[in-house]
Formats: C-alpha cells, sequence, structure tokens
C-alpha cells in the first residue's frame, strides 16, 4: 500500500475529517509541552454527528483540518473507518480529556477560562461550586456568550485578555465551538490550549448521568443518552445509523465513481492568464477548479469556483469557450478518502476576465495563497507538473 504523506500518519480519515489516531498520554504530552512554549494548541473532539456535520460543509472540513488534534471522540467512529477500509485503534471522548487536564494542572494554580453557551445546561454557578469542591487551587473564570451572536464577543475577548488565562474550555457545540477558536485564538494570547468540547462539563458537574462503563466500552452511550433524553432520538439518529449510512455511500463513490469537475483558464484584456498558488500544498501553482454542484451546469461552475477561489465578482468573468479537452485520473486512497470520490474527470473552460488587477481579491481563500499573471508561453513552466498533463491537451487552443 502507497506509505501517506508524514501530515497523516498515524490518522484515520473519516467523511473527509482526519482524526488522530493516538492515546490519551500522547495528547497529553503534547499538551504538556505547549503549556511551556509559546504555540498555541488547538484541539477539537469530532464524534460521528460532526463528522456528518463536515461531510456536508466544506469550510467547516477545513476548520477541523487546521486543528492541531482531532481526537476520536464516540465509538461510532471506529465503525465508520471500518466501513472505509481505515483502522481507528483509540477512543479519548472530551469528558476524559478535560477531566485528565484538570488533574494534570490542579495543583499547578493554573488559570482556566470556559466560554460557556447562554442556554447551556451547566450554570456558571454549577461551574464554580464544581472547581471549588474538585479543583479548588485552579484559577477558574467563566464567560457566557449567546449561541446566537458568538462572534459578537469583544466582551469576552477583553475579559479573556485581562485574567489571561493557559486553557480555554469553549463549549458552544459544534460547529459553533470550533469556529471561535480558528477565529480567535490568535486574539488571546496567553492561551496555551484552546479545545471545543460541546457538554463536557453537564457531564463532569454531574448535571448530567454519563453512562455506565460497561456500556461505555461497548460503545452502547448513545443508548443511555436515548434512555436518559427520548428527546435526542434525532441527533442519536444522526450520530449512528445516519452516520454509517453516510459512510457506506461514501465507500461506494470511492470504489466506482469519478467527481466531475471543471478548470477555468483565466484571461485578461492583456492576454495573460491567471494561475494560483495552492496554499495546501508546496510550491503547487495551478489553475482555479473545482467540483460541480448537484444541478449546477459546467459553465456555472467554473464561474462560481474562479469566483470563491480568486475573489472575483461574477460579474467580471465571461465563459468564452469550452476547450475541446477531457482529463480523468485516480486519485491516491488516501486522498479519495479526504474528497470521497476515486478521483476526478475535468472539464475546462476559457474564461474572460474583464476586471481590474484591484477586483481579485484572494485573501479571504482558504486554497489560494497566491496569484500571478503570465504569458501563455509560461504557462507549462508555471504549473506544477502534476497540472501539466491536462494543459498540454489544450494550451493549443487557447
Amino acid at each position: 500500500m502507497q506509505k501517506r504523506p508524514p501530515d497523516l500518519q498515524n490518522k484515520s480519515i473519516i467523511l473527509g475529517v482526519k482524526i488522530d489516531d493516538r492515546p490519551l498520554s500522547f495528547v497529553m504530552q503534547k499538551i504538556d509541552r505547549a503549556m511551556n512554549s509559546d504555540e498555541q494548541l488547538k484541539i477539537y473532539t469530532p464524534n460521528p454527528e460532526i463528522c456528518l456535520k463536515a461531510e456536508q460543509d466544506e469550510e467547516y472540513r477545513n476548520i477541523l483540518d487546521k486543528a492541531d488534534i482531532n481526537i476520536p471522540d464516540g465509538f461510532g467512529l471506529k465503525l465508520g473507518a471500518k466501513i472505509l477500509g481505515e483502522t481507528l485503534e483509540n477512543r479519548i471522548t472530551g469528558v476524559d480529556l478535560s477531566k485528565s487536564l484538570l488533574n494534570e494542572y490542579k495543583e499547578k494554580g493554573t488559570s482556566v477560562y470556559i466560554i460557556l453557551r447562554e442556554d447551556s445546561l451547566t450554570t456558571k454557578e454549577d461551574l464554580g461550586k464544581y472547581f471549588k469542591e474538585t479543583y479548588p487551587n485552579i484559577k477558574l473564570n467563566v464567560g457566557v456568550i449567546n449561541k446566537n451572536k458568538y462572534t459578537d464577543c469583544d466582551d469576552i475577548l477583553n475579559d479573556i485578555n485581562d485574567k489571561k488565562p493557559s486553557i480555554l474550555f469553549v463549549t458552544l457545540g459544534a460547529p459553533r465551538q470550533e469556529i471561535w477558536i480558528h477565529r480567535f485564538i490568535k486574539l488571546v494570547p496567553s492561551v496555551k490550549v484552546a479545545l471545543g468540547i460541546g457538554g463536557t462539563f453537564d457531564f463532569l458537574s454531574g448535571k448530567m448521568q454519563r453512562a455506565p462503563k460497561w456500556m461505555q466500552q461497548f460503545g452502547m452511550e448513545w443508548f443511555f443518552r436515548l434512555y436518559k433524553e427520548p428527546s435526542r432520538l434525532s441527533r442519536i439518529k444522526n450520530a449512528t445509523a445516519d452516520f454509517l449510512l453516510t459512510c457506506h455511500q461514501w465507500k461506494k463513490r470511492i470504489d466506482t465513481t469519478m467527481r466531475k469537475n471543471v478548470l477555468g483558464v483565466v484571461v485578461n484584456r492583456e492576454g495573460k492568464y491567471l494561475v494560483q498558488k495552492n496554499s495546501r500544498l508546496k510550491n503547487h501553482w495551478q489553475f482555479p477548479q473545482g467540483g460541480i454542484d448537484e444541478g449546477e451546469k459546467p459553465e456555472e461552475a467554473v464561474i462560481r469556483e474562479i469566483s470563491e477561489e480568486d475573489g472575483i465578482p461574477e460579474s467580471l468573468l465571461r465563459v468564452i469557450k469550452k476547450l475541446p479537452a477531457t482529463h480523468k485520473y485516480t486519485w491516491l486512497p488516501h486522498y479519495q478518502l479526504i474528497r470521497g470520490y476515486s478521483g476526478q474527470e475535468q472539464l475546462a473552460f476559457l474564461v474572460e476576465f474583464k476586471g481590474e488587477n484591484k477586483d481579485v481579491d484572494y485573501k479571504s481563500s482558504d486554497e489560494v495563497e497566491e496569484v500571478k499573471w503570465i504569458d501563455k508561453k509560461e504557462i507549462l513552466t508555471s504549473l506544477h507538473h502534476m497540472r501539466r498533463e491536462f494543459t498540454r491537451k489544450f494550451i493549443n487552443h487557447l
């Protein structure tokens, strides 16, 4: 089997989400290093429900990809991994990680800040009581956020910077907590470790009863939650049956289906062509490209992709013609698991750019690090070697 790149070693890829297959001891070692360094560690807790959300939302999946550690929280992940031909040996719940972290630093006078959702079952008073009884030496501060206005948080940011905590627990639920950490962690420099842990403190504070140990070991916690909270039926169905069915669908698609893809060759008034540097790959220059959404025409898709990746208003783009070439290629196994297809079938379009350089605003794109305009004679030498085979098929038709 093809060896995976270094950044995918010891990871299981489930519905495109990269899960760290590491024991709790490894995670605690990374936390300890971060606590004694200048780095900021982002830790998320993907479970089947979170993986389903990420499967349907590429922007959210990209945020999970930027985590320093994605712990495997949920027995269902092991079943999903097996369906997809992956292995997942470890399981760490948000409750277990949080408890270990607090126990590790309980005698060190560590400063902890908890961002609490306004409608959380556990209140600010509950947390104060729990920490006073269990972790009296930890310096606790709590800020409360309205879940519908969670990015409107200047007061919370100011409070965190005033209190200067080393550990930050964000309990807003997915995807809010991961979005919050991704967006704001750099604005709270005292924080060494930020964790998105959902309702973990509902269990730790005793507001919610956890399943018996034997049920945890056999992955039956969902059944216990359903017994205790019948109103959670739809969520539990989402995290069990829907998740496993989606894993089966991904596996079938990986075995049988090419992703429909469009590539845009953008030309400006000076006859120069737009190429972009992929922010996820090292020194990788390419044309804008992307998948065709359900119900979307290829011509519509190529305009949308160029606009999304390079920040160009769609009104400044016009398809000149479809280029007489197609390209099919199979992905490496690990990339099939990331994208959910066996490979890609590409169409190419020549697209006119009617604007000025100031109309190219790629800074907000997660996919583009840099862009440049080049002459036709520079195209093949400028593109990454993986992109040249298809380009040779249509370059004479530009």
